[in-house]
C-alpha cells in the first residue's frame, strides 16, 4: 500500500490563501446546481455521488440581487443576480468547467468563476468533495482528495448535465468547452485533458509520510483495501479520464507532476497552458509546471509570474494577493478566447 499512502504528500494543497479578481462591469448570474453522478456510489454507498456546483454566466439584471462581501476574493463587494435570465447578447456561450483545490470546493473558486462570467463565458465551479458525512471524514483530508482519480470523471459528468440542463443547453456552444483548475484542480483539468495516472512513480518520488498525516492515511489506505467501494475506486487510478469534448485546459499552480511522466503526458494534443509563481512553497515549479510544460506535446510556454500566485505562506502585503490572481484571471480569460476563437 506504499503507492496509496504516498498520497498524503500534497495534503499541504489545503493552503489556498486570499485570492480573487477585480470584478468587471457586466450583470453577472449565479446559479447553484445539485448535481450527482449515478455510475458512481457515494463513499457511503448509500447514494450517487453528489457533484455540487455553482455557475457563473452573462446575465440580465433580474432574478434576485446579492451583493457579495467576501473581501478574501473580492476587492470591493461585487452585484451577482440569482437566478436571473441568461444575456441574450449572444445566442451561445463558450462553456469553462472549473475544478478547486484540495479540500475546497467551488465556491473557493469564485473569484475566477465571476471574471470568466463577465468576459462573456459560462463557468461551471465543481465541488468535487462532498459533506464531511459523506466522506466519512474524521480529520483533515477527505476521500475525494485520496482518492483523486474521481475528479477528472466530475467534470466530464458536469459537461453531460450541461448540455441536457433545460436552463443552460440551448445557451451553450458545445463547440467551445474547455477546463480550468488550481493546485490539485489544475492536475485534474489536465488529467481530463488525456493525461495517465502513475501511482507507483508517484509513491518513489515522493518522500515519507508526516507525522500528524498517518492516522488518516492509515485510515484511508484500509478503506480502499477493505470497502467494496474504495476497491472498485482504486482500480481505476490509472484510467484514462480524456474528455474529447474538451477544447483547451488552463492550470494554476499544478499539483504531483511527478505522479505523471512522458508516457502518461504525450496523448495530450489539446492546448495546455500552465501558470505558475515563481515563489510557489506549496507545488515547486520544478516538480510540477516544468515537469508537465516539459513532457505535454501541446503545452503553450511556461507563464512564470512573481510571488506565489494561489498557494499563500506569507503574509499578505497590501493588494498583492487580489493584484496577482487578478493577472491570472486575466490571463486564462487571453488563452481562452484566443484557442476557442471567442469573439467579443
Amino acid at each position: 500500500m506504499k503507492a496509496l499512502t504516498c498520497l498524503i504528500t500534497f495534503c499541504h494543497l489545503m493552503l489556498y490563501g486570499d485570492c480573487f479578481a477585480q470584478p468587471a462591469n457586466d450583470n453577472v448570474g449565479v446559479i447553484d446546481l445539485q448535481l450527482t453522478d449515478s455510475s458512481r456510489s457515494n463513499w457511503l454507498g448509500t447514494g450517487p455521488r453528489p457533484i455540487r456546483s455553482i455557475a457563473w454566466y452573462p446575465a440580465t439584471p433580474s432574478g434576485k440581487k446579492e451583493v457579495v462581501t467576501d473581501m478574501e476574493q473580492f476587492a470591493s463587494p461585487v452585484v451577482l443576480f440569482r437566478d436571473a435570465e441568461i444575456s441574450k447578447h449572444k445566442s451561445k456561450y463558450p462553456l469553462i468547467i472549473i475544478s478547486h483545490g484540495s479540500q475546497g470546493n467551488a465556491t473557493k473558486m469564485q473569484w475566477l468563476g465571476y471574471y470568466l462570467a463577465s468576459k462573456g463565458f459560462i463557468a461551471m465551479a465543481i465541488s468535487h468533495n462532498g459533506n464531511d458525512a459523506e466522506e466519512l471524514r474524521k480529520e483533515g483530508l477527505t476521500l475525494s482528495d485520496f482518492c483523486m482519480w474521481e475528479r477528472p470523471k466530475d467534470l466530464s459528468i458536469v459537461i453531460d448535465k450541461m448540455r441536457y440542463d433545460k436552463f443552460f443547453s440551448k445557451k451553450i456552444d458545445t463547440a467551445r468547452i474547455a477546463a480550468a483548475g488550481f493546485s490539485l484542480g489544475g492536475t485534474t483539468v489536465i488529467w481530463a485533458a488525456g493525461a495517465i495516472f502513475d501511482m507507483d512513480r508517484l509513491a518513489e518520488k515522493e518522500g515519507p509520510i508526516p507525522d500528524r498525516y498517518k492516522n488518516d492515511v492509515n485510515r484511508f489506505s484500509a478503506f480502499v483495501r477493505e470497502n467494496a467501494i474504495g476497491i472498485n475506486s482504486v482500480k481505476h487510478r490509472g484510467d484514462s479520464f480524456k474528455d474529447r469534448r474538451l477544447k483547451a485546459v488552463f492550470a494554476l499552480a499544478p499539483a504531483i507532476g511527478q505522479g505523471f511522466d512522458e508516457s502518461g503526458l504525450k496523448n495530450i494534443t489539446i492546448p495546455v497552458q500552465i501558470v505558475t509563481g515563481s515563489q510557489d512553497r506549496i507545488n515547486p515549479m520544478a516538480q510540477n509546471a516544468e515537469h508537465f510544460v516539459r513532457y505535454i506535446p501541446s503545452a503553450k510556454p511556461l507563464i512564470v509570474l512573481p510571488g506565489e500566485r494561489g498557494h499563500y505562506t506569507r503574509p499578505a502585503v497590501g493588494r498583492e494577493r487580489p493584484d496577482g490572481l487578478k493577472e491570472v484571471a486575466e490571463l486564462a480569460v487571453t488563452f481562452f478566447k484566443h484557442v476557442l476563437n471567442v469573439t467579443d
